[in-house]
């Protein structure tokens, strides 16, 4: 299959359009909808989990049942396949890269059951999160099997996919933050590109106006990793693909923590896990994940212990 001209540009438009107008489980179905025009498969998943315990935390699928993936865990551990994508993570792996795997116990008992005969699939690092996430393309008739080209061209999207999931859950992610906090995307010379009107107001509050353009100062210190503290209002940055989440808000808060920060530390520090606290607020397990990333962060901590003494 040789793609048309315009072909792999269109997909990409619409996949950065996309990462900002629809939420990341939208994302993800409406991507592989959009993938399935440039690489045919039959069925899709799109998840996160742990490499070492081989456990699915997340997980998207497209015309498939979920089982594909809960029934999986009984030959998790003995899966050849998922061992190679281990071992080549970012990197696309078919069956037919692991010789006499439609022999093996794993195809027999779990991926031939369910009609995933020919797989091209990809296991990438998260190194946000911790995790990593996947994309498995599955095709049921075995006579017809993915191509090199089209591993090729999977290869080629991936990091532009990986980059527009964490836009979107960047994006989602800021529109259900604390309602004080100020939240702007800005670019590397610090222009600001969108913000929120929270931030427009802790602007007016530090510099009597709302610039367009955030302060030299500013973009030098929060870009190094550091808090930059202004008069009445304290900001930090956060990459975000090739700009910046600029974060403020106003001095003289007891603890350096938004208010939903708050409710996802104490709830996180309750003894509840990362999905617990994602269906108590209705949001993703990643969006968890990112909060408490922050939330370490902010608070100068390494681990749930220390985050337990700190809220005793």
């Amino acid at each position: 299959m040789l793609l048309e001209a315009g072909q792999t540009s269109d997909f990409l438009l619409s996949l950065y359009r996309n990462s900002h107008r629809l939420r990341p489980d939208e994302l993800q179905r409406r991507t592989l909808h959009q993938l399935r025009t440039l690489i045919p498969f039959d069925f899709a998943a799109w998840g996160a989990g742990k490499t070492e315990s081989r456990h699915i935390t997340e997980l998207v699928m497209l015309d498939q049942t979920p089982r594909l993936f809960t029934d999986w865990a009984a030959v998790a551990q003995q899966d050849d396949y998922c061992s190679l994508a281990i071992h080549n993570l970012n990197r696309c792996v078919m069956f037919e890269d692991l010789p006499g795997f439609r022999e093996s116990f794993a195809y027999r008992e779990h991926w031939d059951r369910f009609d995933a005969r020919r797989m091209l699939a990809t296991i990438m690092t998260e190194p946000t999160s911790g995790c990593v996430s996947f994309i498995g393309l599955c095709r049921e008739d075995p006579r017809h099997g993915f191509t090199e080209l089209q591993r090729q061209v999977k290869q080629r999207l991936l990091p532009h996919i990986g980059v527009a999931l964490r836009l979107s859950q960047e994006y989602w992610d800021a529109q259900n933050a604390d309602r004080e906090e100020g939240v702007a995307i800005v670019n590397r010379d610090g222009l600001v590109l969108c913000s929120r009107p929270s931030y427009e107001n802790l602007a007016r509050d530090e510099w009597g106006e709302s610039p367009l353009t955030v302060p030299t100062e500013l973009m030098q210190t929060a870009s190094a990793g550091r808090r930059w503290k202004g008069n009445a209002i304290e900001a930090r940055l956060e990459p975000l693909a090739d700009h910046f989440l600029l974060r403020a808000q106003p001095l003289g808060e007891e603890l350096p923590l938004t208010e939903r920060e708050r409710v996802v530390a104490e709830l996180f520090a309750s003894g509840r896990s990362n999905k617990a606290v994602a269906r108590t607020l209705d949001i993703a397990p990643a969006t968890v994940r990112n909060h408490l990333s922050r939330i370490y962060d902010r608070l100068g901590i390494h681990s749930k212990s220390e985050l337990i003494r700190l809220l005793g």
